[in-house]
């Protein structure tokens, strides 16, 4: 078939979508969820008229659903183009390599009666199911698809329509997968049981998927509630579970991935079935549900932001191209400029943004995100020593690298509970957030350096709370798949840990005890705020060694009238030195 025919008849096909089976609005499916909704008014009884309760103008008239009643022509003048017809020819080379030499090896027969079919239904049915649970699970986790699937999630209204909200590379990316993995059942079918039998059809479609549609499939892009019992839920997605789905609460995200079956999201983690009914705000994320506000950029923006994702390797390629061409024709005027440029300042927060323009370009594209903390440190130093400390080992640790600019200082870390309070928070002034927090606030820091163009991402955090948040934050931004492409984001965890930094191993050397050494506001770090800023300590006779409760004790482990500038120093380069090793070690 001719791709112009094609797009024709997809859009024939858009146009008269409720007369056909295999479409999710044909009105049969549509009927099926109006009578679900018919007896959920009579047994919930609500004090509005059926047809208010069924079709709320707040929701029917909503600009998103006008978005999504727009973007439906509008994918359906395309989609013939964009996907039917590259799925046609993926499926028409699938078949003649995977398909045709399993039914030759099979044979002509099938297999006569009644559950053969049902069995052969179902196989292809769970094939189906399975391609698109897990396309949408990578559309999640897949950085660069999951800006595509966008699309679909940017709905601030769910309506049956809403199902159509879909970008073509989505429906590309699922609709291959269909196509491999019910060839892939079929052929494994032909290979091991013997000759296909026929499927079991209602109107031409499996019937599996035919009863699917029409049980109420179409309230999941609603507003009406209906959950199953929890047993239930377990096997079978619901109505319910899907709009969690769509949920921009972080407690849903990721949640519910399952199109028939609940099982892959048991196997995979990511199932939520829900006690009672949950009151949600959906979209994107809470601060910008919607980021398109024309429909026409639902088609096209995507693609910017996919750009975006990849453009620093692009850069790279592109670099590495520059150079050599650089090696034959010599360096020109221009690039020696760029080579000589040096930023006034390698803190962010202490540059315009033409300067960290022209630093990127002159390769500057590594850039650390030091975290410090707002913590009681006994009653003889300041509640910011982290704060003062990694600053300045972050800029330190950028010198000895080249080519890397600091973030600010993330001041707000896991400190502890707050009611009842608990570790530093037992302790006044002591400031804290949740993990969670914490980790949103690193990820989304890490994604704007990103989208600017940095290559490359150091957490450094010069508390012990956080670091188990800056690893998750690194895997949350990689995206946790090796197609996602390399890594970019690193938790440099041995600038920390005494272990790696050997700090205390260095003391012990000098003749002090792990007593005198301690844990928290101790020698180390009392050491090493006299050596940063001096009127950062007060009187050191009033930092009795004690444990880290706030009943007469001090909060004190160790023995801080022991330190000294110098001893500050050295504490401060084993830092610095071991981060860098680290670094070095992971770039090699």
């Amino acid at each position: 078939m001719e791709t112009l025919e094609i797009a024709v008849t997809t859009f024939v096909r858009a146009l008269a979508a409720i007369v056909v089976p295999s479409e999710r609005i044909f009105f049969l499916y549509a009927f099926g969820a109006l009578a679900i909704t018919y007896l959920l008014y009579r047994y919930r009884k609500p004090a509005v008229a059926f047809l208010k309760y069924c079709f709320p103008k707040e929701i029917l008239f909503h600009k998103s659903a006008k978005q999504d009643y727009l973007f439906y022509f509008l994918l359906a003048l395309c989609k013939g183009v964009l996907v039917v017809a590259p799925l046609a020819w993926l499926g028409s080379g699938i078949h003649d390599w995977w398909v045709a030499p399993a039914v030759a090896q099979a044979g002509e027969g099938a297999s006569a009666g009644l559950w053969p079919m049902i069995a052969f239904s179902f196989v292809l049915l769970i094939a189906f199911d399975f391609a698109i649970f897990f396309t949408h699970y990578l559309q999640h986790k897949v950085p660069i698809l999951w800006e595509f699937h966008k699309v679909h999630h940017s709905a601030e209204v769910l309506t049956p329509i809403t199902v159509f909200r879909m970008s073509p590379v989505d429906l590309l990316v699922t609709g291959a997968a269909v196509i491999l993995c019910e060839s892939g059942a079929r052929a494994l079918w032909l290979m091991f049981v013997g000759p296909a039998p026929d499927i079991l059809t209602i109107f031409g479609i499996n019937a599996g998927i035919f009863l699917f549609y029409l049980l109420g499939y179409n309230l999941r892009h609603s507003h009406i509630w209906l959950s199953y019992p929890a047993w239930l839920s377990g096997h079978l997605v619901s109505p319910a579970m899907h709009q969690i789905h769509h949920s921009s609460e972080i407690r849903h995200w990721d949640k519910n991935m399952g199109l028939v079956f609940s099982w892959w999201d048991w196997l995979f983690g990511t199932l939520y079935i829900p006690k009672e009914k949950e009151t949600f705000k959906l979209g994107i994320n809470g601060e910008e549900a919607n980021p398109f506000h024309a429909t026409h950029e639902m088609l096209w923006k995507p693609f910017v932001w996919a750009w975006a994702r990849i453009s620093t390797r692009a850069k790279q390629l592109l670099s590495v191209f520059a150079a050599c061409l650089v090696c034959v024709l010599g360096p020109t005027q221009d690039s020696v400029a760029k080579e000589s440029y040096t930023p006034p300042s390698l803190h962010l927060e202490e540059l315009t943004w033409t300067e960290v323009k022209k630093a990127l370009e002159a390769g500057y594209t590594q850039v650390i995100i030091p975290s410090g903390g707002t913590e009681q440190n006994g009653p003889h130093m300041v509640l910011g020593k982290h704060n003062i400390v990694v600053r300045h080992t972050s800029g330190a640790l950028a010198r000895e690298l080249g080519d890397t600019l600091v973030a600010p200082v993330v001041t707000y870390v896991p400190e502890g509970n707050i009611d009842p309070p608990t570790g530093h928070m037992r302790f006044a002034g002591t400031l804290t957030v949740s993990e969670r927090t914490y980790q949103d606030v690193l990820v989304s820091t890490a994604e704007s350096l990103l989208q600017h163009g940095f290559a490359h991402i150091y957490l450094i955090g010069d508390s012990g709370s956080t670091q188990s948040s800056q690893q998750a934050a690194a895997d949350r931004v990689n995206g946790g798949w090796w197609w996602s492409g390399p890594p970019k984001v690193f938790h440099i965890g041995d600038y920390y840990f005494p272990e790696k930094n050997r700090q205390i191993a260095s003391l012990e050397q000098d003749g002090f005890s792990l007593e005198q050494i301690g844990t928290h506001a101790g020698i180390r770090d009392t050491s090493e705020v006299l050596a940063l800023w001096p009127a950062g300590i007060r009187d050191l006779e009033t930092a009795v060694p004690g444990a880290l409760t706030p009943g007469g004790e001090t909060g004190v482990i160790g023995d801080p009238a022991l330190a000294s500038v110098e001893i500050g120093q050295m504490m401060l380069d084993l830092k610095v030195q071991a981060a860098l090793a680290q670094i070095r070690s992971l770039m090699e």
